[in-house]
């Protein structure tokens, strides 16, 4: 957690219920931390241990794998506050629940793209009842909030709560170690991607731009971490290119993460828009800024808009778009300075996105519903 002094309310007296589909490591601080002042019961809808998320810390909490335990638990349990994601099934659910107990409800909306299907065009009017008369909105950044804003939902209600990762020091490479990683290394100049391997997340057109750029450059090495169903499909495209220096890595652990971002010189999330699909937010970049490094992303990325500034820190592409991405990776590639100058940008970027930020957002948006006079503290974030 950041070491801030700031001082937070404690409400104990009032009770939350926090129901969201899993516990990744990256979220369990921020439920840690604001169970520190609140009374909060957690009820999780999946079963996380197939991806090994089962560790749940000190919070309380429950498992409700079907809407019927759902059901039951939510209509027995005693609770002030609902906070849960949007849209999902339980949302709907838990609101209507909510206005039968007469008790408060919070959206969670980390969405910033309409979905381009028919079920979501003809869900959009129900979907925006919803929103509109809940009784406040967090969202983590400037997307986001474009979104629901355009829903209908009042600014007065909207409250920012900075999506964070923060990978603990005690996972980082000791300079010596990274020295000698350097050295294995002869001087490459390492573009790196981590996480999973999937189509809507755009890493065939970043083997076609790196394609392009290691014809020019002959010290650009690419590296691919993580896996998924569209991996053998990187990888024979890598083959049918004939595209040298392009390493495939198997999914790391959580603490294997840092020795990739600490030996990479940048970090590209190169994610493309999907009729389904797109990226809510992308947290990797949260913390390749953490390691000080350069980052490019597209327009396809939620994070992009409140963590990368064009030229300063790294560059916003246009998705699906090789050429410019060939462009932004060269940019960089070729001037060591100003690969160092952007890193030392992201880093002091990315100091503001805290789990401590976050949990501020969640408690400005808590207090704002219970509407307690002596006891309502807002933050600035």
């Amino acid at each position: 957690m950041n070491e801030s002094k700031t001082c937070f309310p404690c409400i104990k007296a009032v009770k939350i219920c926090f129901v969201t589909n899993l516990c990744p490591p990256y979220r369990l601080p921020v439920f840690q931390e604001l169970s520190k002042y609140y009374d909060v019961l957690y009820i999780f809808t999946k079963d996380g241990s197939y991806k090994g998320w089962n560790k749940y810390g000190n919070i309380r909490y429950l498992l409700c794998l079907s809407s019927i335990k759902l059901l039951i638990k939510t209509l027995e349990v005693d609770f002030d506050v609902v906070i849960t994601d949007f849209p999902t099934w339980y949302s709907v659910l838990l609101f209507v629940i909510c206005k039968m107990k007469r008790r408060k409800i919070i959206f969670w909306v980390e969405e910033w793209h309409q979905p381009k299907t028919i079920i979501r065009s003809l869900l959009t009017p129900i979907l925006r009842y919803f929103l509109v008369n809940c009784d406040a909105v967090i969202v983590p950044g400037k997307a986001a909030k474009i979104h629901v804003l355009n829903f209908g939902v009042i600014p007065s209600k909207i409250f920012r709560a900075p999506n964070a990762s923060v990978i603990a020091e005690s996972f980082k490479l000791p300079n010596d170690k990274i020295a000698e990683y350097n050295a294995k290394l002869r001087g490459n100049f390492n573009i790196l991607y981590l996480g999973r391997l999937v189509r809507y997340k755009g890493a065939d057109y970043l083997i076609k731009a790196f394609y392009i750029l290691r014809r020019e450059m002959q010290n650009v090495r690419l590296i691919i971490v993580g896996n998924g169903d569209f991996k053998y499909e990187l990888m024979q495209l890598v083959q049918e290119l004939n595209v040298p220096d392009v390493k495939f890595v198997e999914k790391c652990k959580d603490e294997e993460r840092a020795i990739y971002y600490q030996m990479c010189d940048l970090f590209v999330l190169p994610s493309i828009w999907q009729k389904k699909y797109c990226e809510a937010w992308g947290l990797v970049l949260n913390e390749a800024m953490q390691f000080s490094k350069p980052v490019i992303t597209t327009d396809a990325v939620g994070a992009a808009y409140d963590l990368v500034k064009n030229g300063v820190n790294g560059f916003i592409v246009k998705n699906g778009d090789v050429e410019a991405l060939y462009r932004a990776m060269r940019e960089i590639a070729k001037s060591p300075r100003l690969a160092e100058f952007m890193g030392e940008q992201s880093r002091n970027i990315i100091k503001n996105f805290t789990y401590e930020n976050m949990v501020k957002g969640f408690i400005n948006a808590i207090n704002f519903v219970i509407k307690q006079v002596g006891r309502r503290v807002h933050y600035d974030i």
